[in-house]
């Protein structure tokens, strides 16, 4: 399609589209118009077929208003764009700034907001599958999931298929969207077509001519990319699409590499380039020292030496009032170069980052899994993370804690997670594994990580205390993430917590440390049936699975939705060429064999079951026998009493016990039962 002007369109045709749409969805003239912010007069008017060659701004927010899809579609294939479309004109979609398509200088319709979130949520992460549980997360954030919503999804892709394939013209590289798994993916040929990969392209050009010293073609390059940015990156996209971890992360690289172009600016004397390049940004990042500060070199640069010392106090006051800090040394040392009339070339270098040479910057992490399906928990813990969650207003170091049961995937998914945010922690990642929370363990822990961060080793005290005091001096103020892996207790991680703003926590055990003062919870939940047939596809192969989806998903539905079930289920398969999927499925079907079944290699389900069970108190390991040995499957307060053979309250706080270790399901409502786990109840009976 080579697409059209809106005077192409009858006007009669567009009356009775419109009229039609209206009276499917029983709204009112009156009701549209309020709604869609069209005049009465100029609606009653369209429906009239008396507007010679209608508005497609107005036909648009008539059909976003009534999110009537035959409308949309329709209209979005017709009326197209606003304005004429050139022949010619390739497809380009631009997420730095508002979302938009255009083709030359017109604008595409992109459909009612939910599906230009969807859009933006494909284009901020293109070439990358994005699961449905994350496009459920952003399209319905306020919690009210419609009965529809799998339907909803499909349609809003369907109509972004429309879209794209109407408007791409052949030999111009192929923009599409595919399904993949259990989601769905933005492909696009070219990065030219979406502004936020030619960012990508150009800073990468620019950081080779760096290490080519070659700074002025350095320059151009991030001016050249710095001039893509229209304003916030999805400027009025709803919140969690804009504090999406994939777009923290692009407005970062955004200031970044303004910085640098400062920097470079400054040491030639282009003052009016800096307030330029930096001025639009500062409006939005008004607590950025480091941005700041450079503004502040430009301003006095340019011999403005009262306006610099005026946004000086501005930020110094943004900065007590909103966060209770007083300005850093940055941001102090420019104020103080503009009192003392430093040379500008002076005052560019107190403008550098003033990082410490000690500073570790390595990420030291386990190797993580090739095979990784995403999951629901990875987007969330990110976020928080990398500063959006409810205590960074506070400058408190965000704290999550990753708990769930055995196998469900806490440590590769924190590996996951780590290495993704590792870029918002440049000072470096501090990585452990605990295993018994002891003194001796966690003192090893801090000496290793007092090394790391440049502590000579003969300066090391030997007292616990003392050696955590030098930890903590060593990582304040620093932007350190800190890994902990199957953490026993609240007592064995306090010492490893970074403190102040800047740096963070990640941490991984098997029961909720409910009794560390701020963090945030995250329960690491099993697969879904999708995300398990997902998994098994890419051990065993896609073809395997595909041909036999019934008995994938019974695979899965043995395996209880446990990753590390799935995934030696899909070893088993892979290294068993010959075995069909169903032949696996009636071996997993026997549950006196199960658990034998689940090996592999050195991976087994029963052993990290065992070493779960072995974990327990001598109290919560009788209840797991007791309850075993019950003919019941569910289990009432009331009914564990009798079994347990206790009084009622005592026997709840042993269920909820059992809860908190994942041994037991929670009651999913006012007067449900407390019940095992399948797998657990097969290892359970076998104790």
């Amino acid at each position: 399609m080579t697409g059209g002007s809106p005077a192409a369109l009858a006007e009669r045709d567009v009356a009775t589209l419109v009229r039609a749409a209206r009276t499917r969805n029983g709204v009112s003239q009156r009701h549209l118009a309020e709604k869609s912010g069209i005049g009465l007069r100029t609606l009653r008017e369209i429906e009239r077929g008396r507007v010679r060659a209608p508005r497609s701004g107005s036909l648009r927010r008539i059909a976003e208003a009534l999110d009537e899809p035959a409308l949309l579609a329709q209209v979005g294939a017709t009326a197209g764009a606003e304005g004429e479309v050139p022949e010619d004109a390739p497809l380009v979609l631009k997420i730095l700034g508002r979302l938009s398509a255009t083709r030359g200088a017109a604008e595409l319709l992109t459909g009612t907001p939910k599906q230009r979130t969807l859009l933006g949520l494909l284009a901020l992460q293109a070439h990358q599958v994005v699961e449905r549980d994350e496009i459920i997360e952003v399209l319905w954030e306020d919690g009210e999931l419609p009965d529809t919503f799998g339907q909803l999804i499909h349609t809003y892709i369907s109509r972004i298929r429309l879209m794209l394939e109407a408007h791409t013209l052949p030999g111009t590289g192929r923009t599409a969207v595919l399904r993949r798994g259990g989601g769905y993916e933005l492909r696009i040929e070219g990065d030219s077509r979406l502004d936020v990969l030619e960012f990508g392209r150009l800073t990468h050009e620019a950081a080779r001519a760096r290490a080519g010293d070659d700074p002025l073609h350095e320059q151009a390059l991030l001016a050249e990319a710095l001039q893509l940015w229209r304003g916030p990156l999805l400027e009025g996209a709803p919140p969690r699409l804009a504090r999406h971890a994939a777009a923290v992360e692009h407005a970062r690289l955004r200031v970044a590499s303004a910085l640098r172009l400062a920097d470079l600016a400054l040491a030639r004397g282009q003052y009016e380039e800096v307030l330029a390049q930096l001025g639009p940004i500062a409006r939005h990042e008004v607590l950025h020292e480091g941005l700041h500060a450079r503004l502040l070199a430009a301003l006095a640069g340019s011999g403005r030496r009262a306006e610099a010392l005026e946004l000086f106090a501005a930020v110094d006051r943004r900065l007590r009032v909103e966060s209770g800090i007083e300005p850093g040394a940055q941001l102090r040392e420019a104020q103080m170069a503009v009192l003392g009339e430093d040379t500008p070339a002076a005052t560019a270098r107190t403008a550098q980052p003033a990082g410490r040479a000690d500073a570790p910057s390595s990420v030291h992490l386990p190797q993580s899994v090739g095979d990784f399906v995403g999951r629901a928990e990875h987007f969330q813990v990110r976020q928080y993370l990398t500063g959006q969650g409810p205590l960074a207003a506070f400058g408190a170091a965000p704290v999550a804690v990753l708990h769930g049961p055995v196998g469900v995937g806490k440590s590769a998914l924190t590996v996951q997670i780590a290495a993704a945010v590792s870029r918002h922690f440049p000072d470096g990642v501090l990585h452990a594994r605990l295993r018994t929370g002891t003194p001796d363990e966690v003192r090893t822990v801090l000496r290793d990580f007092a090394r790391a961060l440049g502590v000579p080793t003969a300066g090391l005290p030997a007292g616990l205390t003392e050696l955590a005091a030098l930890y903590q001096e060593s990582v304040a103020g620093r932007r350190v993430l800190v890994v902990v892996d199957e953490a026993p207790g609240e007592r064995a991680v306090r010492p490893l917590l970074p403190s102040g703003p800047g740096g963070a926590a990640l941490l991984a055990g098997r029961t909720p440390l409910s009794g560390l003062e701020g963090a945030q919870h995250f329960r690491v939940e099993r697969f879904t049936a999708d995300q398990s047939v997902s998994l098994l596809a890419r051990i065993a192969g896609e073809r395997r699975v595909l041909a036999e989806r019934t008995a994938a998903e019974t695979v899965a539905e043995l395996c209880d939705g446990i990753p590390l079930a799935v995934r030696i289920a899909g070893m088993r398969l892979a290294a068993r060429p010959h075995w069909t999927l169903a032949r696996l499925a009636d071996r997993l079907a026997d549950e006196e064999r199960r658990l034998s079944e689940l090996v592999a290699g050195d991976l087994s389900v029963r052993e990290r079951l065992t070493s779960a069970y072995e974990g327990l108190d001598p109290v919560l390991r009788d209840a797991v026998r007791a309850l075993a040995r019950s003919a019941d499957r569910a289990f009432t307060p009331a009914g564990a009493a009798a079994v347990l053979r206790c009084g009622g309250r005592q026997a709840e706080d042993l269920l909820e016990r059992l809860v908190d270790h994942h041994l037991l399901d929670p009651p999913a409502g006012a007067g449900e039962e407390y019940a095992f786990p399948p797998l657990v109840r097969l290892h359970a009976w076998e104790q």
